[in-house]
């Protein structure tokens, strides 16, 4: 019991076991990245509607490493201001530089470099493995 504990512990405090993705908002164009926002540039803590897109995404920048993919794919989610409903199966980690591509872009690359598939429908992106 006391090895079992001692484990949970290290994975507790392990460096690579704390991630924090910044929603930052810089020249009118928002940004997700793994370092603190310039001050007053945090918009991770304001909520907004979203609105329907239609077409071409609107574009985004990423540049995040070692980041688990149900992860970016909820941060893609987010931005594009659709839900996520992701398999459990879906898994890995990865790193996700884009910069200036449109959100739908990135979410078609993402599908397949882990080849997944994706749908978009009624305000929700649907993913599952192949």
């Amino acid at each position: 019991m006391k090895r079992l504990v001692f484990l949970f512990l290290l994975a507790l405090f392990h460096q690579s076991s704390f991630g924090a993705i910044y929603k930052c908002e810089q020249n009118g164009k928002v940004e997700y990245q793994a370092t603190q926002c310039a001050k007053g540039n945090d918009i991770s803590n304001k909520i907004k509607q979203p609105s329907p897109v239609t077409g071409k995404g609107k574009e985004m920048s990423i540049n995040i490493s070692d980041m688990p993919l149900q992860d970016t794919l909820h941060i893609i989610a987010d931005f594009s201001g659709n839900k996520l409903v992701a398999d459990p199966s879906v898994s890995g980690s990865g790193d996700f530089n884009y910069q200036r591509t449109p959100w739908d872009a990135v979410l078609k690359d993402i599908a397949g470099k882990y080849n997944l598939i994706v749908k978009v429908e009624n305000g929700t992106i649907f993913v599952r493995n192949r």
